[in-house]
């Protein structure tokens, strides 16, 4: 069995949320509110009894994480000093107001954003032992 890397699978890594769980059983992602739990023993986490049968939190990108990564890829002096001032919120404001004012700052953004999402899932799959391909 492989997990499928395509866009439906990349859009559950987004956000930095950890919503998503990896199931070994069947190789599925689902979102942790659809996962059983009618099973758990009372004494038992949610994440102690998921992990026990075998689903694990999948990988998670934040948009945040992104952008500074394609911020440090550019190696621009200028760029670095406006955005290592900033956090959160902040930062992600700052981004988008210069990815929509300048095309030099967002020439490149879309493959740099597919090839970082695609780099994280395959090392979060060897890193936990799961056969993979993409689509």
């Amino acid at each position: 069995m492989k997990l499928i890397i395509n866009s439906e699978l990349k859009n559950k890594c987004g956000h930095g949320m950890s919503e998503y769980w990896f199931s070994y059983k069947d190789y599925a992602v689902r979102n942790i509110r659809n996962l059983p739990t009618a099973d758990k023993p009372d004494d038992m986490e949610q994440t102690e009894y998921f992990v026990s049968i075998g689903i694990i939190p999948f990988a998670s990108v934040s948009n945040e994480e992104i952008m500074r990564a394609f911020i440090a890829k550019k190696n621009n002096k200028k760029l670095n000093s406006v955005f290592d001032k900033l956090d959160g919120d902040a930062f992600v404001d700052s981004f988008w107001k210069y990815y929509n004012a300048f095309y030099e700052f967002r020439d490149g953004f879309e493959d740099f954003q597919n090839q970082y999402i695609n780099t994280r899932i395959s090392h979060w799959c060897e890193e936990n032992g799961i056969d993979y391909s993409f689509e």
